[in-house]
């Protein structure tokens, strides 16, 4: 078990992974790969090569904003990219917002073959390995932004590594099973719009990793703090997990989650302080009607909310992404 850290003393960075699918070289990338790789492999999903998976939103400046706003006591924001750069990202902002750029060939260092990726999973399976990054840091998707005010100890107690989630039964995810959701998918996206990612098993593949095999730890979409020298040290040890995680271009139903992993490792070291997610939301414009979303911006407004999950915003009506808007910039006055 790690020895107790006093929290003053602790340097806590925050990782945000971003994409710009609408960029020509990007896209002219993604289409050459997708030509050598027509077919899907049997356990590819349904939804690794939908474009909504590569849609920039602008929620990346709402992201970093937040972090600076309500957690100033990061120290670098490392911004992870595919040899991309945002518009808004001048020398002044950087320097400003103190933001350093990661391209993908620092993190793949020696292992080039798994490049390009457009797979989220395969990419945070290395970010561990970003220059410089604080032993302690916070793994933010792009549209993930902070509405209060946090403080370390909201994400490392004592050194420790704060989980907010819920035990859940490891279910088995046989070849009927799978096959099953594959439809569910498909259908779920022609028919209702929405995209399933397979969440579910991934958290519990990661799980059954660590060593669990009766339950698994679900987190939701939530900023993740990490413990970087819990991941180092399981992928020297287990180089033959690191490389077959990353030889995905797209998500495949094999892959686990090295974030959802290291909360596994963490907890069978006696390392994670358990928390239920009661100060998180998602806004869904898959899913959200706008009753819905108007009783999830008042609890925004109202400080009820810490963690807010921004997902499919190109999915809201226009007036519902200027209600948003509205409400998020706000809180940045």
């Amino acid at each position: 078990m790690r020895s107790i850290m006093a929290m003053d003393n602790l340097i806590i960075d925050a990782v945000i992974t971003w994409v710009d699918g609408s960029d020509r070289q990007h896209y002219e990338k993604r289409l050459n790969i997708l030509r050598e790789h027509k077919e899907r492999g049997d356990k590819e999903l349904p939804t690794g090569r939908d474009e909504t998976r590569f849609i920039d939103n602008k929620e990346l400046e709402f992201c970093i904003k937040s972090i600076r706003k309500f957690a100033p006591w990061i120290r670098t924001i490392h911004i992870v990219t595919d040899n991309q750069r945002p518009d808004f990202f001048t020398v002044q902002y950087q320097e400003k917002f103190r933001i350093q750029v990661v391209d993908h060939k620092d993190i793949f260092k020696s292992f080039e073959w798994a490049l390009p990726t457009f797979n989220s999973r395969t990419i945070e399976t290395a970010l561990w390995r970003i220059p410089d990054l604080a032993d302690h840091f916070i793994y933010f998707n792009d549209d993930f932004i902070l509405t209060a005010d946090v403080k370390p100890e909201h994400f490392f107690p004592e050194g420790k590594v704060l989980l907010r989630g819920t035990w859940n039964s490891i279910k088995n995810y046989g070849p009927f099973r799978l096959k099953l959701n594959e439809i569910g998918s498909i259908l779920s996206k022609k028919f209702l719009g929405i995209t399933r990612s397979m969440h579910l098993l991934q958290q519990i593949i990661s799980a059954r990793l660590a060593g669990f095999d009766k339950q698994y730890y679900r987190s939701p979409h939530v900023p993740h703090p990490v413990y970087r020298p819990t991941l180092s040290k399981f992928f020297d040890e287990h180089m033959y997990e690191f490389k077959k995680n990353i030889r995905f271009r797209f998500r495949n139903m094999e892959q686990f989650s090295a974030i959802f992993l290291a909360n596994h490792l963490e907890l069978k070291n006696g390392n994670a302080v358990l928390q239920n997610p009661d100060d998180f939301l998602m806004l869904n414009g898959e899913m959200d009607v706008s009753f819905t979303l108007n009783s999830k911006l008042k609890k925004i407004e109202q400080g009820e909310i810490k963690f807010v999950c921004l997902q499919g915003f190109e999915m809201y009506s226009e007036g519902n992404q200027t209600k948003i808007k509205k409400v998020l910039n706000c809180l940045f006055d």
